[in-house]
């Protein structure tokens, strides 16, 4: 009998836990509020991020290292995702990623962190080191919110909203 209640217990709070979470609907508005988003995503042998419109794509070989500078990134319109890439820009420190930004988003406040499903096949990537270093480059425009997402299958699965 206590085993059975216990079960029980373990199982209401599992549940009510889950339903604490953002819904699919509440993360779809978390995300479109965001004026800038990163993603970062498992590219095998690639070490350029591509900025897309007001996502930047950044590869997990680009954030295992101990700083984000220099960032390889390349741009493409978000109006034709088959154009060429153009000249691959070196981004040596924080202000010249945030000319860089201010180029395709003018005066951002709300940003987004997805980390992709396969960040794990990436080699000393480390989940919560990747989120710092991202979360404190944002802390430097100064107010704004910062909401980091799970993806999954292409879907976003999760919101936390870091400040």
């Amino acid at each position: 009998m206590r085993k059975g209640l216990f079960i029980l217990c373990a199982g209401l709070f599992s549940l009510a836990l889950t339903a604490c979470g953002p819904s699919s609907l509440e993360i779809k508005e978390m995300s479109s509020e965001c004026d800038f988003t990163v993603e970062v995503r498992y590219m095998q042998q690639d070490t350029i991020g591509l900025m897309v419109g007001n996502t930047l794509y950044l590869s997990t070989r680009q954030v295992v290292r101990d700083s984000l500078f220099p960032m390889l990134v390349s741009v493409r319109n978000p109006n034709d995702i088959d154009d060429n890439r153009v000249a691959t820009t070196t981004i040596n420190n924080s202000q010249e990623l945030t000319a860089y930004i201010g180029r395709a988003v003018p005066t951002p406040t709300h940003f987004g962190v997805v980390i992709g499903e396969n960040v794990g096949n990436e080699i000393g990537f480390d989940e919560a080191k990747t989120v710092k270093k991202l979360s404190d480059y944002f802390r430097t425009y100064g107010g704004g919110s910062l909401v980091l997402f799970h993806e999954k299958g292409g879907e976003l699965t999760d919101a936390k909203k870091l400040y």
